[in-house]
């Protein structure tokens, strides 16, 4: 049905295409939609999903080996993440805050021998505890949003190193290339502190709530939360450092 759409430009068919994969949209939208939140609704999400589903009908080439559905998938997620990047990002000032919490945090810390609360930080700082609950959820959303927009950059550098030929064997750049990809984050992953591995690996692979996190870990949510933050921005670091150099 896609060859004979691309072939007539049928609008019937490329409403039947549009039905057929609007999944594909929906998955995308869904996994949006926690990082998304306070940039854009979950509806905002799917019609630029849409938008982008209907440029890959067009753009489609199954010479390239790639299945349509992979090839969408990497394309719309792609847009969404532009799409939400584009609403908002870290203003100066918010970048400032971040600078000053991480300080009350550590020098508490310091002075404490524990893991602070976010009401002494609040009150060492002189601003409402509400305040920083807020600016860290904040920062950590844009965090993982820089990051994903990354990683969805370096995918697509690995897919454009695709042959005409589907034949998987006569693909060593990008095999080469996913694989350094893979090598790269997980030194970068080594290379965080072992708290901050543990909220990667408990976030990530174990898939719990920050709630739970913070139950394990003893601390607040809001610190979990700080945790997080600053372990993906050093992945992004090294992320970003890997695809300039």
């Amino acid at each position: 049905m896609l060859k004979e759409y691309q072939q007539t430009g049928s609008p019937e068919l490329r409403e039947k295409l549009i039905i057929k994969y609007s999944n594909l949209v929906r998955s995308a939208a869904v996994q949006m939609r926690g990082m998304a939140s306070g940039y854009a609704q979950e509806e905002d999400l799917v019609n630029q999903g849409m938008l982008a589903l209907m440029d890959c009908l067009e753009r489609y080439d199954d010479s390239k080996g790639a299945r349509f559905e992979t090839f969408a998938f990497l394309r719309i997620r792609g847009s969404l993440i532009d799409f939400v990047r584009s609403q908002d990002w870290v203003p100066h000032r918010a970048r400032s805050l971040q600078r000053r919490i991480d300080e009350a945090f550590q020098q508490l810390a310091h002075e404490k021998m524990r893991e602070p609360q976010v009401a002494e930080v609040a009150a060492y700082m002189g601003i409402l505890p509400e305040k920083i609950e807020s600016h860290l959820q904040y920062m950590n959303r844009a965090s993982i949003l820089s990051f994903e927009g990354l990683m969805q950059d370096a995918q697509e550098n690995v897919s454009r190193m695709e042959p005409e030929s589907p034949d998987t064997s006569l693909r060593p750049e990008e095999s080469f290339c996913r694989q350094e990809l893979t090598e790269v984050l997980a030194r970068a992953v080594e290379a965080l502190t072992e708290k901050e591995r543990l909220v990667i690996t408990l976030y990530y692979y174990e898939e719990l709530k920050y709630a739970d996190i913070a139950r394990i870990l003893d601390v607040v949510e809001s610190r979990v939360c700080q945790i997080h933050t600053k372990a993906v921005k050093k992945l992004r670091d090294s992320l970003r450092e890997y695809m300039e150099g």
